[in-house]
């Protein structure tokens, strides 16, 4: 009955219907003798299938996470401060305004490792689509009612993006004589953060969270298309294309 329920569900609620109507009208197209719309329909819905699937995604995916393994409790003493990168949040929820999902799961591993070892926590993040509350300001409280001290948590709100996330979260470690830090941010977005974040005079070390990819494929669902899949491999092309853009930036003469 699971099975039954699963499969209903990944055909109803799942992008195959969508694939299914641009194949069938690839056929039709190719039936009338309209063969370079026939065969661009196919493409497309092979392309759709393909970018939804779990099997297909999550090698992509996975190149980007294991870049960067789980910090180790020798790295974690070394940092001496806790720096959260913002993931987004929703705003004018009926709880108010929240962090996004993946936003929520940098601030528990924020958590998971100040409760390890206390050290100051600064949150880096905004107000990119113009809110009235911040980002950082948004996580601050969530920590707050988790249990960190609102001593123990110092806030940027100006910086909408990575670099300058990077150029506000450094002036404040040289302003208060601090060397190293822990970055905390999704998997998939840390190897573009540690290229934003590399400094000669400062050290960063990664712990990444919010992981997406599977190792290996779990099991025949993995060939079924899924509405997720689509967003976390987006985020994954988007991550890609920064890093990218980042090389050929720096690689330019100055």
């Amino acid at each position: 009955m699971f099975l039954i329920q699963k499969f209903i569900s990944f055909f109803i609620l799942s992008p195959v219907p969508f694939i299914l109507i641009i194949f069938l009208i690839g056929i039709s197209n190719i039936k009338d003798r309209k063969f370079k719309s026939g065969f661009l329909l196919f493409i497309i819905s092979g392309t759709l299938y393909l970018f939804s699937c779990e099997f297909f995604a999550d090698p992509i995916i996975l190149n980007l996470e294991k870049r960067y393994p789980i910090i180790e409790k020798e790295n974690i003493e070394k940092g001496e401060v806790y720096i959260l990168l913002g993931g987004g949040i929703i705003t004018n929820t009926l709880d108010g305004n929240i962090p996004t999902k993946n936003a929520s799961v940098r601030i528990m591993k924020t958590l998971e490792l100040y409760n390890k070892n206390p050290k100051k926590i600064y949150i880096s993040g905004g107000s990119p689509l113009q809110n009235k509350e911040s980002e950082s300001s948004v996580y601050k409280r969530e920590l707050i009612l988790l249990g960190v001290p609102s001593e123990d948590i110092i806030i940027e709100e100006k910086s909408n993006t990575t670099k300058e996330n990077s150029e506000y979260i450094k002036k404040m470690m040289i302003k208060n004589n601090i060397h190293s830090g822990i970055l905390i941010t999704s998997a998939i977005h840390m190897p573009r953060s540690m290229n934003v974040f590399e400094d000669s005079n400062l050290v960063f070390y990664p712990a990444p969270c919010d992981f997406l990819a599977h190792q290996e494929k779990q099991n025949n669902f993995s060939y079924m298309p899924q509405f997720k899949v689509f967003k976390d491999l987006y985020s994954a092309f988007w991550e890609y294309v920064g890093i990218f853009y980042y090389k050929i930036k720096h690689s330019l003469p100055k």
